[in-house]
């Protein structure tokens, strides 16, 4: 599955093409120390504006669509990690249903509320 295929599908579903490789973005699931999961790296910036990101994993054949709407997230700078003006979040693969940032430095965020639905492939 790449970023181009996992947008259609999203756009198939949702009956509209609202998602585009400008609004989203695309992670796979890598190691990180000993965990499995993914990274999304967010301009502070863009919590400004509506994001999607398309959360991929080929174990399971499937990835979940997560969509943050402008402004839903205040202060990021204070629930992320941040490095150079950029939120560093890594959601853990190990318990898929929590959807948590687990990074040191963080708040433990969850991105269930976010969650827009879930696709197989």
């Amino acid at each position: 599955m790449n970023k181009s295929e996992a947008i259609q599908i999203a756009n198939e579903s949702l009956r509209v093409n609202l998602l585009n490789e400008g609004n989203t973005q695309f992670s796979q699931v890598v190691r990180y120390v000993a965990d499995d999961g993914w990274w999304l790296n967010i301009p502070l910036a863009n919590f400004r504006k509506e994001n999607h990101f398309l959360i991929c994993n080929e174990k399971t054949k499937s990835f979940r669509h997560l969509t943050i709407k402008a402004n839903n997230i205040l202060s990021p700078a204070t629930k992320f990690r941040v490095k150079d003006g950029i939120a560093d979040i890594f959601i853990s693969a190990a318990n898929p249903k929590k959807l948590v940032d687990v990074l040191q430095g963080g708040t433990k965020y969850s991105f269930n509320k976010h969650l827009v639905d879930e696709h197989r492939f």
